[in-house]
């Protein structure tokens, strides 16, 4: 229950903040903008998908300038290929993506990667949790993922 968890883990914190710009007259609707540490993003929001960290026909300085202000990676995915070492090594996700500080930085979210794990036990991901192989020789479904600092790795 919410009740366990230590009082410091609900604080808001400074560079996280969401703020209304409208709300509907007519309906619990509302435009808000989010703001994090890497940026900001306005929601409801299109938002572009990277699955592997990679959007598909378009780089991230396009999207970027095209005001794209939010992109969606796979969790699941990442863990798979490239994995957490990879991305670690190369300084975060952030950096993995190729975004530079300052010009094309900008938000990520990231799922769980529960649905992928969980709900296709009889699909292709059954199989490649059933072969997936890490430095250790070892495969944990659990994810920790620290928007804050933009790493994946396994809990």
């Amino acid at each position: 229950p919410g009740s366990s968890f230590p009082k410091e883990a609900f604080a808001q914190k400074s560079f996280f903040h969401q703020e209304v710009l409208h709300q509907s007259s007519k309906s619990s609707a509302r435009v808000t903008r989010v703001t994090t540490p890497h940026g900001s993003f306005l929601t409801p929001s299109f938002v572009a998908v990277a699955t592997n960290a990679a959007l598909k026909g378009v780089s991230i300085d396009a999207a970027r300038a095209a005001n794209q202000d939010l992109i969606f990676c796979n969790s699941y995915h990442l863990l798979l290929q490239p994995g957490p070492e990879v991305i670690e090594e190369a300084g975060g996700l952030h950096k993995y993506m190729g975004m530079k500080e300052g010009s094309t930085m900008g938000p990520l979210i990231t799922d769980s990667g529960g649905f992928q794990v969980f709900s296709l036990k009889y699909g292709t991901v059954f199989e490649d949790l059933k072969t997936a192989k890490r430095t250790d020789g070892s495969f944990d479904a659990s994810l920790d993922v620290s928007a804050s600092r933009g790493e994946l790795k396994r809990a």
